[in-house]
């Protein structure tokens, strides 16, 4: 808890980190003459004393403590303190003499205290400092005193102390009347403070219940104690949800509290949907502690979304002023100057973009402080005004929000030729401004400009994947497009997806490995909401055509195997008929080889099995975070992220599963032993096409297919198709893009 010895505190952790052990003692002594009976103070800076190699400093410090708390009368606090004194300073010379005196008025009156003093005397064999920490054991524990039992007994409360038996009963939750002996219960349980948070639960809901209402933040740094100064959101959240808040008002109380400990001296709040929470020893203010991440920030877009964060939970007054003042300054300098305005910076945008994203920026500042002033040397306008410049600038905008005031400043700066811009701003690499400029573009009855920019992408869907996914999205959904334009029916569009998916696989083949994520967001589009596009697509359809649909997804190279085994599942349990004739084929294929074995080497086989612990030990966990994380948020009525991971854990589930099924029937070839002189498993081949263009393979299993290095599986069109012949054979493969004829020119064993 933040107590009236902040600034001591602060101040003595520092002097500790300097070795300027002469001052601590000044300041220590000031702070004892203040708060003597702040007891946690005191015990956790003789810890960091200690842990810095001065426990017997520590020890002595402690001492002045014991003995102004027993002038006192705090007599059970002296004993307290006294028994930390024991364990950081064993040698003190004083601790035997000091524990007979302060033991003896904490705990004189206990009957059988004289056979503890007793025991600990025959235990110590003549040490002071064994003899202190004995009795000390066994007088800790009072009745009343609360304690947890780490290894599953949980939270207990001490009901008796039996000195003259050398007894103590407790009453855990599972466990009531446990008797254990004196002594013994140091070793076994953690003595909690009457402020722990499980204490509060257990013996004052009531008076917690209402600090939640009336002060929320106490409530968090109680529970930050008991963390060790150190928690994050997801913890906090399991403290006190159900019990003392309930679930649905957590979002709410959450996002109050949120405000308060943002503005809070000795706290600091992370970021993300699971913040980390700190409480500081030396005091940071909110612009304290923004400004040093202000400055540690190495891009700009780390800097904008930290600024987004501190005026959304900063309160207008001086302090916000001077900082957003000062931000605006080092905004200005970090885009002044001369230079390329176009040309790449090391940050990976261009001096334009950043530009246009400090102006804009500083415009947000500006609504949040009026008072703040600095001149650019540069128009905004004059970026954005000519259509071809705000055309090759938007994409290294790089922010939603800016991007779209981009192309509101040269609307109104072009009233009359903005639509063309809008257009063709449709074929740039700005997916959170697609469904904004459709929109502007159609109610200002402007169908043509779009009309014409989607003509663009259906002529060439490979250049424009995105682009094509958006409009088959609202194609197959029914949503709005504009007058004209010509839409193809539901499953036809659903079949563009599934060329565009390998489309971009073949480009990623070729090296283009920055569309890597433009793939996984085509193949996340296929089975998002429970497959509503394949959903929607079938309405309707004919059996024929289904099954049309079912061979294309089979033959889609670019979808994974859990995105097509969502896909066929879905078609054949709205077409059965489909799942008979899959079954007959599957048993053709059962009978053809053999018990639908997969070949693999032992190399690919551990890497199948690697994934599998991936999934299992990696992945699953983390997305069970993510889960626990989106629910800390609270509400979670409306919960993208939450949908969002407990769709991929469904999916690594079903991942996992199709592998282990898979492992089952892994047939390990060693390519050493294979028949080197045809095409096959475990060879290396030379290939030459019609056109004369020469291609080499290497044959392996489906698990080590590696299309950048042309390793294919022995299940590709290619291998199926020249599997078993010999140099000077010819093969007919069918691909994805039609029959391609083929000669092998040579067979060696695969290396």
């Amino acid at each position: 808890m933040v107590t009236s010895l902040n600034k001591e505190t602060a101040r003595i952790t520092e002097l500790i980190k300097k070795e300027q052990l002469g001052e601590v003692e000044t300041v220590w002594t000031e702070a004892l003459e203040k708060a003597p009976t702040e007891i946690d103070t005191f015990l956790s800076l003789a810890d960091k004393l200690a842990k810095a190699g001065h426990g017997e400093k520590a020890g002595n410090l402690l001492e002045q403590v014991v003995n102004k708390l027993d002038e006192l009368g705090e007599h059970k606090k002296a004993a307290t303190v006294l028994g930390e004194l024991a364990r950081v300073a064993p040698r003190n010379p004083n601790q035997k003499a000091l524990a007979e005196t302060v033991f003896g008025n904490a705990y004189g009156d206990l009957a059988g205290y004289a056979n503890c003093v007793e025991r600990a005397e025959e235990a110590a064999k003549g040490s002071d400092n064994k003899f202190v920490r004995e009795l000390w054991s066994q007088l800790m524990f009072q009745p009343g005193d609360w304690v947890f039992h780490d290894a599953g007994w949980g939270l207990g409360e001490v009901k008796e102390i039996d000195a003259e038996a050398g007894e103590l009963k407790i009453d855990f939750q599972s466990k009531e009347d446990h008797k254990v002996k004196l002594g013994a219960a140091a070793k076994f349980f953690r003595k909690l403070g009457e402020d722990d948070i499980m204490v509060l639960r257990a013996a004052h809901m009531d008076e917690l219940k209402q600090r939640c209402k009336d002060d929320p933040v106490s409530v968090i740094l109680t529970v930050l104690k008991a963390h060790n100064n150190k928690s994050n959101l997801k913890r906090i959240k399991a403290e006190l949800v159900p019990a003392v808040i309930e679930s649905k008002s957590w979002a709410k109380w959450w996002t109050g509290t949120r405000k308060e400990l943002a503005q809070h001296q000795y706290i600091k709040l992370g970021t993300g949907t699971n913040p980390t929470i700190d409480r500081l020893v030396t005091a940071m203010t909110f612009e304290d502690e923004t400004r040093e991440r202000f400055d540690n920030a190495i891009h700009l877009f780390n800097k904008l979304d930290l600024l987004r964060r501190y005026i959304r939970d900063s309160e207008k007054g001086e302090a916000r002023k001077d900082l957003l003042q000062y931000v605006a300054n080092e905004l200005k300098e970090s885009v002044g100057g001369d230079g390329d305005l176009d040309e790449r910076r090391r940050s990976g945008g261009t001096l334009a973009g950043d530009r246009i994203v400090v102006s804009f920026l500083i415009d947000d500042l500006r609504k949040a402080e009026k008072e703040v002033e600095v001149e650019l040397p540069y128009d905004v306008d004059e970026l954005v005004r000519a259509s071809e410049d705000v055309l090759s600038r938007i994409e290294d905008v790089r922010d939603a929000d800016y991007q779209q005031r981009s192309l509101e400043r040269n609307l109104k700066l072009n009233e009359d030729a903005w639509a063309k811009t809008f257009g063709q701003a449709f074929l740039k690499d700005v997916p959170s401004l697609w469904d904004y400029i459709a929109k502007k573009l159609m109610d200002a009855d402007h169908h043509a400009e779009l009309r014409k920019a989607l003509d663009a992408v259906n002529a060439d869907g490979e250049k424009y994947p995105l682009q094509t996914l958006w409009v088959s999205r609202r194609g197959i959904l029914g949503s709005d497009l504009p007058q004209g334009f010509e839409v193809a029916p539901a499953n036809e569009l659903f079949s563009k997806l599934l060329w565009t998916i390998n489309k971009v696989l073949t480009r990623i083949e070729r090296g283009e490995n920055q569309l890597k994520e433009v793939l996984a967001s085509l193949r996340a589009a296929m089975t998002e909401r429970s497959s509503r596009l394949l959903t929607t697509a079938m309405d309707g359809l004919s059996e024929d055509r289904a099954a049309h649909l079912l061979h294309e997804v089979e033959r889609c190279r670019g979808l994974s195997d859990i995105h097509q085994s969502t896909l066929r599942e879905l078609l054949m349990k709205a077409f059965p008929a489909l799942q008979a004739k899959a079954a007959l084929t599957a048993a053709d294929m059962h009978d053809e080889d053999g018990s639908g074995e997969i070949l693999a080497t032992e190399r690919g086989l551990r890497k199948r099995q690697a994934e599998l612990k991936n999934i299992q030990e990696e992945e699953l966990p983390d997305v069970a975070k993510q889960i626990g994380e989106a629910l800390a948020m609270g509400d979670v009525s409306e919960n993208a992220e939450l949908d969002a991971a407990r769709e991929r854990e469904s999916r690594l589930k079903e991942a996992a599963k199709e592998i282990m099924d898979e492992l089952k029937r892994v047939k390990v070839i060693d390519p050493a032993t294979v028949d080197a002189s045809v095409a096959g498993f475990g060879t290396k081949v030379s290939l030459k096409r019609e056109d004369g263009k020469a291609k080499n393979y290497t044959i392996l299993g489906r698990y080590e297919a590696d299309h950048e290095n042309f390793i294919i599986s022995n299940e590709s069109p290619i291998a199926q198709g020249i599997l078993g012949k010999k140099p000077g054979e010819k093969a007919m493969v069918e691909t994805p893009e039609g029959s391609v004829a083929y000669e092998v020119i040579s067979v060696e064993r695969a290396e």
